[in-house]
């Protein structure tokens, strides 16, 4: 009679290990694994409240006011590069109509701030 085979010893190692990666994947994902914003002067967290403000209340007037502000003292080097890409990313969805992720990206920047 055939015998069935029989797995070797590594294989059943290989599938355990890729379980664990997947749960480990899994998990990151849950999470929400995202990139954290970068670490900002005290002082420069009134540009994240000003265009979370603009975005709660929907304001394209208060939009615009913080996107001037935003862009006069990133060409005057108060805020870097990549703090000014994160103000952009907010601007870019209130100024699409989507207000909500807008505040939602607004509020992650601050809580980033505080951890």
């Amino acid at each position: 009679m055939p015998t069935e085979p029989t797995r070797s010893r590594g294989t059943q190692h290989g599938t355990g290990l890729i379980a664990i990666l997947m749960t480990a994947i899994m998990l990151a994902v849950v999470a929400g694994c995202r990139p954290r914003a970068p670490q900002i002067e005290f002082a420069n967290r009134r540009y994240s409240a000003a265009l979370r403000t603009a975005a709660n209340t929907m304001s394209p007037t208060r939009l615009a006011r913080a996107k001037k502000l935003i862009a006069r003292d990133h060409a005057g080097g108060v805020i870097g590069p990549e703090e000014y890409a994160c103000y952009r990313a907010i601007i870019d969805l209130a100024e699409a109509g989507r207000w909500e992720a807008a505040e939602q990206e607004a509020l992650r920047f601050r809580q980033d701030q505080q951890r």
